[in-house]
Formats: structure tokens, C-alpha cells, sequence
């Protein structure tokens, strides 16, 4: 199974792919959603690992793991909503359905650059927890969506923006 090390190293690697798929191919929101998804279950399962030493193979394993007040992997309820939300995202932009699994799926829900701007905005809530909880660093990456200008996130910036940091 992997270690704490290794699920840091695959979210970093994703981290990459995130930053260079949006400089390369920047229109493609629904696969940056997805990416920013898979970072942050690296993070999680990097936790499991480092404080249980457990392995989940499904989502819902580890979202129970993490959400379970008598586990010492449980993570503040703010991280876990945004994890939830993070994935209802990805959900929304692999299925084309809506983010809510409670609402039916008649119509089609395509992902834009609104849905990226809110993946990363949920990412960068957890990757700030991990740097602190963990001690980790993350090297900021360049994205090119326009609609995070005007946001400040301390793990991306606007691609035509100066990198700070």
C-alpha cells in the first residue's frame, strides 16, 4: 500500500499535470476540475496513511474515515466540505451531471471555467491545511483562467499574473 511520502509525491506530480494541462490545452475545464479532484484525494489518503496506517479502496471509505470523530485521521469539518464539494465537482465534470447527486439527472451539466475557478478556490482550502497540519510545502501553480484574478489563493496564480513566492 502507499505511503504518506508516496500519496504527497502523486499529488504533487498532479499538481504539474494541473498547472501544465492548463497552459497547453486551457479550455479543457473539465479535466483541470478532475485533477484538482485527484490532488486532493492523494492529500487524504496521505493522512490516512500517516495517522492509521490505513488504505481505503473506495471514495466513500475514506470520506466516512475522515469524517469520523473518533478516528484520528478526522479532518475540520471546513476541509471535509470542501473535499465533498471538490468531488461533486469532478463528479459533475467526468458525468456531465449535476453536482448534487439528489438531483436528477435529465439535463447534461457541462463544466466552465467557473466550476475550475470553484475547484481550485476548494483545493487551495485544503492544501493550506496540509502545509500547516503536515508541514508541507506545495510550489505554486501558473493557471490560466481568467475568473481566478481576481481571487487571492495562496497555491495558484493567473498564468499572465507575476509568480509571486
Amino acid at each position: 500500500m502507499a505511503s504518506f511520502q508516496a500519496h504527497i509525491k502523486q499529488a504533487k506530480k498532479n499538481l504539474k499535470i494541473l498547472s501544465e494541462t492548463s497552459q497547453k490545452i486551457n479550455d479543457c475545464w473539465d479535466w483541470q476540475v478532475t485533477i484538482s479532484y485527484y490532488v486532493a484525494v492523494h492529500l487524504m489518503n496521505a493522512r490516512l496513511a500517516d495517522k492509521l496506517n490505513l488504505h481505503y479502496k473506495t471514495h466513500k471509505d475514506v470520506k466516512i474515515a475522515l469524517y469520523n470523530e473518533y478516528f484520528a485521521c478526522k479532518i475540520p469539518d471546513e476541509i471535509y466540505t470542501a473535499y465533498v464539494s471538490l468531488e461533486n465537482l469532478s463528479r459533475r465534470a467526468r458525468y456531465l451531471c449535476h453536482e448534487d447527486s439528489e438531483i436528477p439527472n435529465e439535463t447534461e451539466y457541462h463544466t466552465y471555467d467557473r466550476h475550475l475557478k470553484k475547484a481550485l478556490s476548494k483545493l487551495d482550502i485544503i492544501l493550506n491545511y496540509f502545509c500547516i497540519e503536515h508541514g508541507l510545502t506545495f510550489e505554486k501553480c501558473a493557471i490560466d483562467c481568467l475568473d481566478i484574478k481576481s481571487q487571492i489563493l495562496s497555491n495558484f496564480y493567473y498564468k499572465q499574473d507575476l509568480k509571486v513566492g
